[in-house]
């Protein structure tokens, strides 16, 4: 059992460790290869982490999956700047990309599914990126249902979700982010502590990450629709992916 990584950073601009000691800030508008610069001269990223030295395996672009809703698709620079910054690391080749099958209003079971189709082709995953579970209290609040039941379930299919991962034994890491706490996205801090005890809770290492400490004070985090990730914000959290991912040596060599 692997307890995650718990990013509680309160500020856009706390720095954090990169694999070299060097550091990155979060959501400071720098460049890609500015904010890259803290990969080693050789490009493998290994990390020192929180617990001494560790040795990243090689992990292929196609090996690498984002799964989830809206929060992963829109406005897109979630996804796009975390592989911008493994290419100017070296972790991904110039014209290599991560698979992202991300999907409007998906619920967790569906999420899940996203997940279960791409495991059962012949590329394994190793790597998870996702969000997912509040669409399910948003369905039911549109459907005039109580938000409980819709909680409990997307609860439900996401630790069964977490032990079908560990049972087909390929994925490495999950990096899961739960989307700050909005008016538009109801029943969010009911969720979080049960969905980062899910995270505690995997046999799968789980690295929780919560937006709502990098949303506080920062309403320009947020879409004008109100319920999506703005620019500023995707780059937040593309920016706390990757710190995740470099201080935990996941992907770091192709």
């Amino acid at each position: 059992m692997h307890a995650p990584k718990c990013w509680w950073l309160g500020l856009t601009w706390l720095a954090l460790q990169s694999c070299s000691g060097e550091r990155i800030r979060l959501g400071d508008g720098l460049p890609v290869e500015a904010a890259a610069a803290g990969q080693g001269a050789s490009g493998t990223g290994a990390s020192s982490g929180g617990s001494g030295d560790c040795l990243p395996t090689p992990v292929l672009a196609d090996e690498v999956l984002w799964i989830g809703d809206t929060w992963i698709l829109i406005p897109g620079t979630q996804h796009t700047r975390v592989r911008d910054l493994a290419r100017a690391a070296g972790a991904l080749g110039p014209n290599e990309d991560y698979v992202n099958v991300g999907a409007p209003s998906a619920d967790m079971a569906a999420v899940a599914q996203q997940y279960r189709t791409r495991e059962s082709g012949s590329t394994k995953v190793k790597v998870i990126i996702m969000d997912g579970g509040t669409w399910d209290p948003i369905a039911a609040q549109a459907n005039g249902d109580p938000l409980g039941p819709a909680i409990d379930g997307a609860i439900s299919n996401f630790q069964a979700f977490l032990s079908e991962v560990a049972r087909d034994g390929t994925v490495e890491h999950i990096i899961y982010f739960l989307v700050p706490e909005l008016a538009a996205v109801p029943g969010v801090a009911t969720m979080r502590p049960r969905l980062q005890q899910a995270c505690t809770d995997s046999a799968v290492p789980c690295h929780f990450l919560d937006l709502q400490p990098l949303w506080l004070g920062h309403p320009e985090y947020t879409a004008a629709d109100g319920i999506q990730s703005s620019e500023a914000g995707a780059r937040v959290i593309a920016d706390s992916i990757w710190a995740i991912m470099q201080d935990n040596c996941i992907a770091q060599v192709r």
